[in-house]
């Protein structure tokens, strides 16, 4: 249930075409990734690189296939690798000015620097008992910042109060600082019942396992932290899910703004007010979105919308408007575009 969610790395092995999977010694490369859109391949003797393979095996053109592997093909795996590649000359301890504003990241010992994310710390300027150090650029400081704040909350995680509590965020770079999460859920500490989220007052609602986000488990103090900060939030985004309730094989769920203490709902005209979040029903779900999880949804609520009611009809007309953002509220629509009547030809008159 939340095992995935506290274990600090996940591994994988790829196979070309996804021959003999059930197999590890038919592996090809060994891969671990911290959370979503992160995957580093193991290159030997203890480094890693940045790795798009896994990416691409997914793509639909691609016959190469991965799993997940145990910690002994893990293992396994290393050791194969080890034996084939030859180990490189350890990297200098440097000292260099930072690259960039970026920082440095400080190491325990000379050989942890060939990995990066081994490092117990970045910071901006070196003390005299920093001895085993790597300045980084703006961009890598900010990603292993994230990183190494999200693989340190995940080896102290405890529950609180029978739970396992969580923040979801945007992006890796966001877990270095709680105010930035755009969600908080929990589950029951033994395994057994519901995901649920953080509504308001002490109240939460069911909820759904964060699936694919950016997740940080967090202890007592951030708890209490970021249940304030999500009630004083000037917004906050719902995505409410009716159970199994479908029309036209289409689940059925409305996304719901929140200012303040007004809710309202998306429709074609912009916004309408909506108690939606006071009337849920026990099979029903919600998610928190971010802004940008917000506007991916709605766009996607938008178009399927109109796609559905349309059916196989023609548009006679086009919506015309300023900005992308403009288009899921026709009061912002700048000019109607009408279809010729001509059916020979695609053409429009304003």
């Amino acid at each position: 249930m939340f095992q995935p969610y506290l274990a600090e790395y996940h591994y994988y092995a790829l196979f070309k075409d996804g021959y003999g999977m059930a197999d590890i010694r038919n592996g090809q490369g060994l891969y671990r990734s911290v959370t979503v859109h992160d995957e580093e391949r193991y290159e030997g003797h203890g480094r890693w690189t940045h790795s798009g393979d896994l990416s691409r095996a997914r793509e639909r053109d691609s016959d190469d296939d991965y799993r997940e592997v145990t910690p002994a093909e893990v293992e396994q795996l290393r050791r194969r690798i080890d034996a084939e590649r030859p180990e490189e000359p350890l990297p200098s301890s440097s000292r260099e000015e930072r690259r960039d504003g970026g920082g440095f990241a400080v190491f325990r010992h000379p050989a942890d620097v060939v990995d990066p994310r081994s490092a117990v710390a970045v910071v901006d300027e070196l003390s005299p008992d920093h001895r085993y150090t790597v300045p980084l650029t703006r961009v890598q400081r900010e990603r292993l910042a994230g990183t190494l704040a999200l693989l340190a909350a995940r080896r102290r995680a405890e529950p609180v109060d029978g739970h396992h509590h969580f923040a979801e965020f945007d992006s890796l770079d966001d877990v270095v600082d709680v105010d930035r999460a755009h969600a908080l859920v929990r589950c029951p500490a033994d395994g057994q019942g519901n995901w649920e989220l953080f509504l308001h007052d002490r109240t939460w609602v069911r909820g759904r396992e964060p699936w694919r986000k950016h997740v940080l488990p967090v202890g007592r103090e951030d708890l209490e932290r970021i249940r304030r900060g999500r009630e004083t939030a000037e917004v906050r985004y719902f995505d409410v899910w009716q159970g199994h309730s479908a029309d036209g094989g289409h689940r059925l769920h409305d996304l719901v703004r929140r200012t303040g203490s007004t809710d309202e709902i998306v429709d074609d005209l912009g916004w309408q007010p909506t108690d939606l979040l006071r009337r849920l029903e026990p099979d029903w779900w919600v998610r928190e979105l971010g802004e940008l999880g917000f506007r991916s949804s709605r766009y996607v609520a938008v178009m399927m919308g109109r796609s559905r009611r349309f059916g196989d009809r023609a548009d006679d007309y086009q919506a015309v408007f300023r900005k992308g953002d403009d288009l899921h509220d026709l009061g912002d629509c700048l000019f109607l575009a009408k279809r010729s009547p001509n059916p020979y030809e695609l053409e429009y008159e304003l």
